[in-house]
């Protein structure tokens, strides 16, 4: 009780901390929210498309999104959005009903895990389909983040710092 009460005291007196302040927070936002948030804001979006049973995609969830590089430039430049492709919750996808499971169909996603970028008018400007290390994904996600990608500067080149 009285670590409670400490605590309590503690918040009320420097603040709740913040989001940032968590490690091993990503922002997820929901999917019909997440591209009004990135029109708003000028910020691409990170689709991660995942499955229930996929073990890398837990894997993903487990290290990834849990390494503070990786949270930083999602929380800097995405609207992340986690999307069942198994899912027939409905959806609204420029201005259709639809589900994960149409999404994932329509952006022919053909393994799980599967991170797809967009830009905030919702054009698929690239895709990740395999775990990815967070290492890896920081240079995937600089990649887009830089333009790189939309310049049209291979992923190789980019790395090459060529882009």
């Amino acid at each position: 009780m009285r670590f409670l009460a400490a605590s309590l005291a503690l918040t009320l007196f420097f603040g709740a901390p913040s989001h940032a302040e968590k490690p091993g927070f990503v922002q997820w936002t929901p999917f019909n929210q997440g591209f009004k948030n990135a029109t708003t804001k000028g910020k691409y979006v990170f689709v991660d498309m995942y499955t229930d049973w996929c073990g890398y995609c837990k894997q993903l969830d487990a290290v990834t999104f849990k390494a503070a590089p990786v949270i930083a430039e999602l929380d800097k430049h995405f609207v992340s959005i986690k999307l069942d492709a198994e899912s027939d919750a409905p959806l609204i996808w420029k201005g259709q009903k639809t589900t994960g499971r149409n999404l994932s169909m329509q952006w022919r996603v053909e393994g799980f895990p599967t991170m797809i970028f967009l830009n905030s008018k919702g054009e698929i400007i690239g895709s990740f389909s395999s775990y990815a290390e967070p290492d890896l994904m920081v240079k995937l996600l600089t990649y887009i983040s830089s333009g790189a990608r939309e310049r049209k500067v291979s992923f190789d080149d980019y790395l090459k710092g060529s882009g």
